[in-house]
């Protein structure tokens, strides 16, 4: 008989939201497989769609991933670092890529409207996420509390706070001069992969890194989650360099599998936990 614990809200709400992080990409694959079917093509990057018939899912797709990965508590490190990647997800939704290319086949009136709309959209999220810290604080959620386990949590935590404060400083500056968000939505992407790098690696050894074992025995699958998401991101230049116009989509799409893969370890492990 399924015990009461196994009942808990708390805990199908948890699984329901690994789940989601499954099954929410699923829906921008589907339609840029109808797209690229209907059109016997597809675009060399995902953001390249922000314009195009699939830009609702692209950025719906994007925004929930962002808000399910601050909403998911994980394991000290690894909960900041699903925060941190929660708010950058945010950026590589609401900050299109090559934005410059983009504005220069704009009339003067619909490039300001476009850089108008980013900009409040910018504003908007750094509000909330202002917000949401303050509560931490007042609930005694601080993020800082997290980060104190050992040597190897201080490092790459202060290190993320570090890449955390830049970020913010070019985003605020971008969004001030109002021109072209040069850089934000590379450095948004970047920092996404980069916190998810943590968030995986957390689980490799509880010793430096966790103060219990997260691994549920696995500890080979993270690492090898971990490796193949360097690969892509060594593999996005060479590819480029090889003339390969999908290069940046291809990398995307890889990178976003091995995403994909961790929650479906998480859900694994996680679904019916020992008490």
């Amino acid at each position: 008989m399924a015990t009461s614990l196994e009942h808990s809200p708390g805990r199908s709400t948890l699984r329901y939201v690994r789940l989601m992080l499954l099954a929410v990409p699923l829906l921008l694959v589907v339609a840029i497989v109808i797209y690229g079917i209907a059109n016997q093509r597809i675009e060399d990057s995902l953001s390249s769609y922000y314009l195009g018939p699939a830009r609702d899912l692209f950025v719906a797709m994007l925004v929930t991933t962002g808000v399910l990965l601050v909403v998911y508590t994980g394991d000290e490190l690894e909960d900041y670092a699903l925060n941190l990647a929660g708010f950058y997800a945010m950026f590589v939704a609401l900050v299109p890529t090559k934005l410059g290319e983009t504005l220069a086949q704009l009339h003067l009136g619909e490039q300001r409207r476009l850089i108008f709309s980013v900009q409040v959209s910018v504003i908007a999220v750094l509000v909330v996420s202002s917000v949401f810290i303050w509560l931490g604080i007042r609930t005694s959620r601080a993020p800082h509390r997290a980060l104190f386990h050992s040597t190897a949590t201080k490092a790459l935590g202060l290190l993320s706070t570090l890449l955390l404060v830049g970020f913010v400083l070019l985003l605020l500056w971008r969004t001030v001069e109002g021109k072209q968000f040069a850089g934000v939505h590379a450095s948004a992407a970047f920092l996404l992969i980069f916190s998810m790098g943590i968030a995986i690696a957390s689980h490799l050894d509880h010793k430096p890194l966790c103060a219990m074992d997260t691994s549920g025995g696995k500890k080979l699958h993270y690492a090898i989650i971990l490796v193949l998401m360097l690969i892509g991101l060594i593999a996005w230049p060479i590819l480029l360099a090889a003339g390969i116009q999908e290069a940046l989509f291809i990398v995307e799409w890889f990178e976003i599998s091995l995403f994909s893969y961790f929650w479906y370890l998480e859900s694994r492990r996680l679904w019916n936990p020992a008490p």
